[in-house]
C-alpha cells in the first residue's frame, strides 16, 4: 500500500505497481522523486513512470528496466535534472525481493525484531544523471511477516521549526516500535504520516513525499 503526498498541487514523487511476467508471479512496485518541484517534476515524473511501464512489458530484468530507462531520460532531460528511483520485483512463489537503487533512500526492512537499511549493488546514480550507467541487482530471501519500507527523501527532509530533521533513525526507530503482525500495510505508512507531520507540527511542507509499505504473508 502507498501515497504521495506533494508539497504544493502537484509534485514530483510516484509510485506505481506493475506485473512483470504474464503469470502475474512476479509483482513490480516503482518508487520515484523527480528533482526540482511543481509542474515541471510532475511532468517528468508522469513520462519516468511511463517509460518504465514500457520497459517492463519488453524486459523482466529490473537492472535493465533501469539502464534503457536512464539512457533515454539522459537525452530527453537537461543537465539539471534527475529522478531518484527505486525498482523492485517481488517473486510471489519464492518470497524473493529482487531490487535496484538509482539515487532513491535505501529500502528499510524489518524481519523479526531487526530493522536495517539494504544497500543496492552497483552504482546508484539517479536516473538521467550519468547516460551510460549499469544497474545492478539485489538479491533478497523475504520470510512471512517481513515488512519492507520505501520512501522518497521527502519523509527523511521533513524539519520541525527547529529546522531538526525527521532522519532515517527516526524512521527506523519507528518501525521497530510497530507490531508488524498486527497492522495492515496502509495502517503502517498511515502511522509513518502521521509521525512525520506531528514531528513537523505547524511546519510547512517543503518537499513531496511518496511511502510504499510491503508486507510479506
Amino acid at each position: 500500500s502507498g501515497t504521495c503526498l506533494p508539497a504544493s498541487e502537484v509534485g514530483g514523487d510516484f509510485f506505481d505497481y506493475i506485473w512483470l511476467d504474464d503469470e502475474q508471479t512476479k509483482f513490480g512496485i516503482v518508487i520515484g522523486d523527480v528533482s526540482g518541484k511543481a509542474m515541471k517534476a510532475a511532468m517528468t515524473a508522469v513520462m519516468t513512470s511511463g517509460m518504465i511501464n514500457l520497459e517492463a512489458r519488453q524486459s523482466h530484468s529490473i537492472k535493465e528496466i533501469m539502464t534503457r530507462v536512464n539512457r533515454t531520460l539522459y537525452l530527453k532531460t537537461d543537465r539539471q535534472e534527475f529522478t531518484a528511483v527505486c525498482l523492485a520485483s517481488f517473486d510471489l512463489k519464492k518470497k524473493e525481493f529482487v531490487f535496484a537503487n538509482a539515487g532513491s533512500v535505501e529500502p528499510l526492512l524489518k524481519s523479526g525484531k531487526n530493522v536495517e537499511y539494504v544497500q543496492a549493488a552497483g552504482a546508484t546514480f539517479p536516473l538521467g544523471a550519468v547516460q551510460n550507467n549499469e544497474y545492478q541487482e539485489k538479491k533478497l530471501r523475504l520470510h512471512s511477516g517481513d515488512c519492507l519500507i520505501l520512501v522518497t527523501d521527502g519523509i527523511l527532509e521533513a524539519h520541525n521549526h527547529g529546522r531538526d530533521l525527521y532522519g532515517e533513525e527516526r524512521l527506523k526507530n519507528l518501525i521497530q516500535k510497530i507490531d508488524i503482525p498486527r497492522h495492515t500495510a496502509r495502517e503502517i505508512w498511515e502511522v509513518i504520516v502521521k509521525d512525520v507531520q506531528q514531528f513537523s507540527s505547524s511546519a510547512p511542507q517543503h518537499d513531496d513525499i511518496a511511502l510504499v509499505v510491503i508486507k510479506v504473508k
